[in-house]
């Protein structure tokens, strides 16, 4: 028997028609499309809600290769402000050739993210070929699973993007703009949130690759760099073609021990739809838990702490000083708006008093412990700002003792300046190299100068490659960071074409090994240099109270090498004993003493004004006579 089948009931005939239709529209937006839009326009507004999938630049001309286009930037948005704007791609030298269509740069997009408005922001808008684009990809359905959803990323590295309120860029150190801060890292949105940003820095911030100041609206955690906070800088790096610099001297000085040591991440940047190459995100130098953690200063208690930076051009800060010797010093904390006159009054007054014990030979008010570690840092690292600027100082509450510390800024370090390479045939650089802030290079000098000081630094110098400080470790380092930043590395350099202060060498790796080979040999130079430094103190302060031969001999050997050194200063062109000195040079018959004499004879003149001022007057009391005859 034939069992009749059971009718369908009216609900679910409906059921089943609206479970087809959504699975008809669910097939329809999978469909693929293809959408022209000329490039006329900055922002692109398709008809719906796209997955894309492939973005193909049309040239003007066929062009094998499309150089004008390389590191532009395509941007999608769900809204017409791109103010939430996230990059898609990014036209790399693998898009930029096409031998088969030479008039089609081709991007996969792989992000599987739903996108209304689309723009391309190109390097230079005046040299771009792509004037027209085809966007291949369907319509995005609500069924449609984004489990697959992917974000983009430039390199291997984070990514942080910051767009500005109106797209203005940061043009002052004194006005920061709004804007919308998002880092992408480990395929997802790490953080998407209001800040104000600015320029930041001194002479770099005249470089063409800017540094910037980050200032959140709450506090944040980045990258795991450990606590929150609301101030945050990105480095630029725009002298350092290596980029390992900063990051191998923040491991030095994490190793030698110093306290405070700032915190960074290398990550790749977009401004604006802008591509801005490599940056690192670091902690600001700032008195706060986890970063300088000072005590901070109350109103009913002088003695600190404070923060403050040795710099030569401080003077353009809200609040600096210069000590009775001369040394340019910037207060940083307290900040202008909350230190008191007591206080800023009491800091200066402590400085003025170290300052006199220190040109005394007491040194009651240095902390020695962190001065040795400091002094064998920048030597290490042969920084050419040492004694001009980013030089860091503390005073802690209650504490008579001044603190050295934290580092910062290393771009110019590690044979980087080519007006000094090879730094490793050099002496100490402290005492010979780069400007100075007022007298800071002679406070320096006599801290060294005082007894025990050089032989206390050498030893500490050799018990640190005891310890942990040596070339293997340091190469390992290198090397791991090499790998992290080297695709990052080459994009930086294509976009920026390198500093104008290098070491000369053409691609990534050449940069790179001009560090570890400096560091190499940095390890027997700066025990040599040291050990000789201690030698002419030996020498020297004999001299003080004997003048013999040895000290003529030494004194020239001092000039032939043209170190042009407080000794030779004090004691071969002083007034009693500039004729033994040069006659020594003189009678050796050597041109090349001569010229070293008559060019350190030169420049003390040009240091001493009180010299000039005589030498007027004494021919204006000639001119006197004579006209009077």
């Amino acid at each position: 028997m034939q069992i009749p089948s059971k009718p369908i009931s009216r609900n679910k005939k409906a059921f089943l028609c609206i479970l087809f239709l959504s699975c008809l529209n669910f097939i329809i937006s999978f469909e693929d499309i293809e959408l022209t839009f000329s490039l006329n326009n900055n922002i692109i507004e398709l008809d719906s809600f796209y997955i894309i999938n492939k973005i193909i630049g049309k040239k003007t001309k066929p062009n094998k290769y499309s150089s004008n286009d390389l590191l532009g930037i395509f941007e999608a948005s769900t809204d017409i402000n791109f103010f939430d704007a996230l990059p898609i791609a990014i036209i790399k030298e693998e898009n930029a050739i096409n031998d088969e269509n030479p008039d089609e740069i081709n991007i996969n997009i792989n992000t599987h993210t739903p996108y209304k408005y689309i723009r391309y922001i190109p390097q230079n808008r005046l040299l771009t070929e792509i004037k027209e684009i085809k966007i291949l990809g369907h319509k995005f359905s609500d069924t449609e699973d984004l489990s697959e959803k992917k974000m983009f990323t430039v390199t291997n590295l984070p990514l942080i993007i910051i767009n500005t309120e109106n797209g203005l860029d940061p043009k002052t150190k004194e006005t920061y703009i709004n804007s919308q801060i998002i880092i992408i890292y480990d395929n997802q949105i790490n953080i998407n949130q209001t800040a104000s940003i600015k320029l930041r820095g001194q002479s770099t911030s005249t470089f063409i690759k800017k540094p910037y100041k980050i200032k959140f609206d709450k506090k944040q955690e980045i990258l795991g760099l450990s606590g929150k906070y609301k101030k945050w800088v990105l480095l630029a790096n725009y002298l350092d073609r290596s980029l390992i610099r900063t990051l191998l001297a923040f491991k030095i000085s994490q190793i030698i021990g110093l306290e405070f040591t700032p915190r960074c991440e290398p990550v790749d940047l977009i401004m604006n739809g802008n591509y801005r190459g490599n940056y690192f995100i670091c902690d600001q130098i700032e008195v706060n838990k986890g970063r300088v953690d000072i005590e901070e200063i109350t109103e009913d208690d002088e003695t600190g702490g404070y923060l403050m930076e040795i710099d030569a051009r401080a003077a353009s800060e809200e609040k600096y000083f210069r000590t009775l010797q001369g040394i340019i010093i910037e207060i940083k904390y307290p900040d202008s708006d909350d230190i008191t006159k007591a206080q800023e009054h009491y800091i200066i007054k402590f400085m003025d008093i170290l300052e006199e014990n220190v040109y005394n030979g007491n040194l009651t008010y240095i902390d020695l412990d962190s001065f040795y570690k400091y002094f064998i840092m920048q030597e290490f690292c042969a920084d050419i700002d040492s004694v001009f600027a980013s030089f860091h100082i503390t005073k802690r509450k209650g504490i008579d003792k001044l603190y050295f510390g934290p580092v910062w800024d290393y771009d110019l370090s590690f044979d980087n300046d080519e007006r000094l390479i090879p730094t490793n045939e050099k002496p100490l650089f402290s005492l010979y190299y780069g400007g100075s802030a007022g007298t800071a290079r002679e406070f320096i000098i006599n801290i060294l100068e005082t007894k025990n000081t050089m032989s206390n630094i050498n030893e500490r110098w050799t018990t640190l490659q005891k310890n942990g400080l040596d070339f293997q470790s340091l190469k390992a380092f290198i090397e791991e960071k090499k790998e992290l930043l080297s695709e990052s590395a080459n994009l930086n350099n294509l976009r920026w074409h390198g500093s104008k202060i290098g070491n000369g060498k053409k691609d990534y790796s050449g940069y790179v090994d001009t560090v570890i080979k400096y560091s190499e040999q940095r390890f027997d130079s700066l025990s040599k240099i040291i050990n000789n430094y201690i030698e002419d103190l030996i020498i020297y302060n004999e001299c003080i109270t004997t003048w013999t031969t040895s000290c003529e001999k030494f004194l020239c050997k001092k000039i032939l090498r043209k170190d042009k050194t407080k000794f030779c200063f004090k004691y071969f062109l002083s007034d009693e004993n500039r004729g033994k000195g040069t006659h020594i040079c003189i009678e050796n018959k050597n041109k090349n003493s001569k010229k070293a004499c008559s060019e350190v004879s030169k420049n003390r003149f040009n240091e001493d004004p009180s010299t000039i001022i005589l030498i007027f007057i004494i021919m204006a009391y000639f001119l006197l006579i004579l006209l009077s005859n």
